[in-house]
């Protein structure tokens, strides 16, 4: 690559092409008259011109020394003005590009609110937020198109991740209105022979979760309707097609259809699933138990008394202590 002169070789050659001496040039600078000297044959072994008519006494520029003189006052208030720039940026809090991924009943319900405070808060990111089901984002993060993940899927077959476990919620039976005084205190078994199970898609880990705790369970209820979105398997339940288990997040996420709906406490043994933020093991090392707290604080703040609202019976469990990267 073709070398430049610095901005200080042209300063002093511009001195001299407006003063037409390089003595004045030196005490303008406060630098040898050799290193003047010096300067203006650097710049015009740099620039391939003469910018100096060295025949005459003063010096004269050349037609290239005159337009130089010209533009070193340019650059000058460029410099400047860079400089303004540079200062002021770093005074500003340091910006990092994050490219998030966020679990489809985290993003629906409250990753709003997280995304804002990431991008205005303290931590001033530049974000990128993706939602879609929890197997994708394992993907993703493999592939480097994501460097975090709100998920619930613990990715437990891939190594070098950290995870930072933040929420744990409950499954719950969620059955049409109207039905809850009769299916209280009723075993799954029987609830099944009465009434259809609406599923979250076994390709959701939500879905894959229940069919489990189903098959565990010696429970084997017809297939009939299975959905990716938790706001359509919802509205299934509240036209009284049939009863779902789910979580609360996900019953907030099909919130315009709830009215319509009951929650009771899952009968017989319980489970339940854990939001956690995962990354590639160091990529986020500061910043990743920073964000774990703020998706855990905008849970308890902006869901949590929606939730309880729509199920008065509903407590938020401690937050998991699992280990924070893998083994």
């Amino acid at each position: 690559m073709r070398a430049f002169p610095d901005l200080k070789t042209l300063q002093i050659v511009a001195a001299v092409a407006q003063s037409g001496s390089m003595h004045e040039a030196a005490q303008q600078f406060q630098i040898t008259q050799s290193a003047v000297s010096q300067a203006v044959r650097r710049a015009e072994e740099l620039a391939g011109v003469k910018l100096l008519d060295r025949s005459r006494r003063p010096l004269v520029p050349t037609r290239a020394g005159r337009i130089l003189a010209n533009r070193v006052l340019d650059l000058n208030r460029d410099y400047a003005a860079l400089l303004d720039s540079l200062r002021a940026a770093a005074a500003l809090p340091e910006r990092i590009d994050l490219r998030l991924g966020l679990v489809d009943s985290y993003a629906g319900t409250v990753g709003a609110y997280l995304v804002k405070e990431l991008m205005t808060g303290a931590t001033a990111l530049s974000l990128s937020a993706w939602s879609g089901l929890a197997a994708a984002h394992a993907e993703a993060l493999l592939r480097r198109v994501i460097d975090a993940a709100i998920t619930c899927d613990q990715m437990p077959d891939l190594d070098d991740i950290d995870r930072f476990p933040f929420y744990r919620e409950p499954y719950m039976l969620v059955v049409p209105r109207g039905l809850k005084a009769d299916l209280e205190g009723r075993e799954l078994t029987a609830i099944f022979e009465k009434h259809r199970l609406v599923r979250h898609s076994e390709r959701s880990y939500v879905g894959g979760q229940v069919e489990r705790h189903l098959s565990r369970s010696g429970l084997r209820p017809p297939r009939a309707f299975e959905f990716d979105t938790s706001d359509s398997l919802i509205a299934m339940v509240a036209t009284g097609m049939g009863v779902a288990i789910t979580t609360p997040l996900c019953l907030l996420q099909g919130i315009a259809h709830a009215s319509q709906v009951d929650v009771l406490p899952l009968p017989g043994p319980g489970f339940s699933r854990e939001l956690l933020l995962v990354t590639r093991r160091g990529d986020l090392a500061s910043l990743a138990p920073r964000i774990a707290e703020l998706a855990r604080a905008t849970i308890i703040q902006q869901a949590l008394p929606r939730i309880q609202a729509l199920v008065p019976w509903f407590t938020l469990p401690p937050a998991p202590s699992l280990p924070s990267s893998a083994t």
